[in-house]
C-alpha cells in the first residue's frame, strides 16, 4: 500500500465523470490528501482566476465538446503559473493526438488506473521542484 499523502498537498481533480470524481475525492482523502473536484475546465479556470492554489491538478484529457481539453487547461494553468504541478489522465488515449501526448510535458495515466499507481504517481509528481 502506498504511503500516506502529505496532509497539507492539496489536489484539484478535473473530471467530467462524477463516478471518477467521487473514487478519487475518497482515495485521496482516505491517503491524507485534501483534495476538490469540479466537472470542468470553466469551473478549474474560475478556482485559478480567484486565486486559489493547488499542488497539483489531475486533468482528464477529454472535456465535454465546446470546453478547452486537458492538456489545453494544463497550458492554461501554467500561464497563469509557470511551477503549477500536473498530471494527466484519460480512458481514451487511442484519440489523442501524437503530436498532444508529447507535448504534455506532464505525466499521463491510462483510465481506469489503479489507485495505488495513481498514488505512487502523485507522490512522485508532488516532490518534483
Amino acid at each position: 500500500m502506498p504511503a500516506k499523502g502529505n496532509p497539507s498537498a492539496t489536489i484539484l481533480i478535473v473530471d467530467d465523470d462524477p463516478s471518477v470524481r467521487d473514487v478519487l475525492l475518497h482515495a485521496f482523502a482516505v491517503h491524507g490528501y485534501q483534495a476538490t473536484a469540479v466537472s470542468t475546465s470553466m469551473d478549474c479556470l474560475r478556482l485559478l482566476d480567484a486565486g486559489t492554489v493547488f499542488d497539483l491538478l489531475i486533468i482528464d484529457v477529454v472535456m465535454p465538446e465546446g470546453t478547452p481539453h486537458g492538456f489545453c487547461l494544463g497550458r492554461m494553468a501554467r500561464y497563469r503559473k509557470p511551477s503549477q504541478r500536473l498530471l494527466y489522465m484519460s480512458g481514451a488515449l487511442d484519440v489523442i493526438p501524437e503530436d498532444e501526448l508529447k507535448a504534455a510535458e506532464a505525466p499521463l495515466l491510462a483510465k481506469p488506473v489503479r489507485i495505488a499507481e495513481l498514488l505512487d504517481t502523485v507522490q512522485r509528481v508532488l516532490a518534483t521542484a
